[in-house]
């Protein structure tokens, strides 16, 4: 009998298998591709603040750069600097990354399968028989962290993400990009009203270029992207996945029956940027303790308490985000100049959080 099961090996399910085994729990993670870290689906863009409070180094073999703040180019064609003017963020490679936390996670006692697909979930009673592609298990407590789509909590729970709110992404990797490695850049335009295009340097010449939108034919839009602004850059790799952008799922109230959804699964995501490593692995990291100490006979209430703070923030991203799509073009253009204005740019070096980024703007983040 395992007492925790987690299924899916990304970032979120192998923080909260950490989590969790340090707490003495007998944890096994299900991870249904051949290897942690694969595919790569993810730009690796994570603050610098974020990884401390996640217990990493921003030394560690993952890193890839360092960035100080964002450039915005406005639908317009105008720059806006946010410069924090100190180190905010990491460039990371994923493959590596997830796979420190994986090792982590085993040297915490966690037990990682590979290559085993979740079939099918079962409630029997007090526990859950796991059917998977390499055999049958039994678990007193499943944390579910499959990642987009989610098909097992969609069966299990009847219940899910917003499904209109995922978008369609390509990110390559290229070269010759020739931007300053000490920032990201971020391109508004016209033909991708529902996100935006990006460039994150990994040094002066490679870096991660992404584009995101619903509207059909997206590699063509991202060839018009290439010629009006890297005509020059060479592709060496390219992917596609979704991104999230819409409301998350409460886990907390679902913590009483013991089958708890993480991450991508409950769109434990930043509606405003699709990143979801951070907040998304210090709810997992929560989730899975309370877990650990509920099977332990404790109270959990203080952990739930405090992912369920991390929830509402992730639902003030999501509210911020949804307002600032309705907003027309010319006051987005407005909020963008305040924000990197002096007096903006002084505010958000000294209050800004790239994690909590509603509770920064509103001037109650603690």
């Amino acid at each position: 009998m395992i007492e925790i099961a987690v299924i899916g090996g990304g970032a979120a399910g192998l923080i909260a298998a950490r989590e969790a085994a340090r707490m003495s729990a007998e944890v096994t993670v299900f991870e249904e591709h051949e290897g942690i870290g694969e595919p790569e689906r993810c730009a690796g863009l994570l603050s610098l603040s974020g990884l401390e409070k996640l217990g990493f180094s921003a030394n560690g073999s993952y890193l890839q750069n360092i960035v100080r703040g964002a450039m915005i180019k406005s639908v317009r064609g105008k720059w806006r600097i946010l410069d924090a003017g100190r180190p905010i963020a990491a460039v990371v490679s994923r493959r590596l990354f997830d796979k420190e936390i994986a090792k982590q996670a085993e040297q915490a006692g966690a037990e990682i399968i590979c290559g085993v697909r979740v079939e099918n979930v079962k409630r029997n009673e007090n526990s859950f028989q796991i059917n998977t592609s390499g055999g049958s298990y039994r678990s007193r407590w499943i944390i579910d962290a499959e990642g987009a789509g989610a098909a097992l909590l969609g069966r299990f729970l009847r219940a899910g993400s917003e499904p209109r709110r995922w978008i369609p992404i390509i990110q390559l990797l290229v070269e010759n990009h020739g931007l300053d490695r000490r920032f990201v850049y971020i391109y508004l335009k016209n033909y991708l009203p529902d996100f935006f295009a990006y460039l994150i340097p990994i040094d002066e010449s490679v870096g991660k270029l992404g584009i995101a939108s619903r509207n059909p034919g997206l590699r063509k839009l991202l060839k018009k992207f290439l010629e009006e602004e890297f005509p020059g850059v060479r592709c060496l790799d390219s992917f596609s996945h979704v991104i999230y952008t819409g409301h998350p799922i409460d886990s907390t109230a679902l913590f009483p029956m013991r089958f708890i959804p993480v991450g991508d699964a409950a769109g434990h995501v930043k509606a405003t940027t699709g990143g979801g490593v951070i907040m998304g692995g210090l709810i997992a990291a929560r989730i899975a303790s309370a877990a650990a100490i509920s099977l332990k006979k404790g109270s959990p209430d203080m952990l739930i308490a405090e992912a369920r703070e991390m929830i509402r923030e992730l639902e003030r991203i999501a509210f911020l985000r949804r307002l600032i799509g309705r907003m027309n073009s010319p006051f987005l253009g407005i909020l963008i100049a305040l924000a990197t204005s002096k007096l903006g740019g002084f505010y958000l070096s000294k209050s800004g959080d790239m994690d909590f980024q509603a509770s920064s703007v509103l001037g109650f983040h603690r």
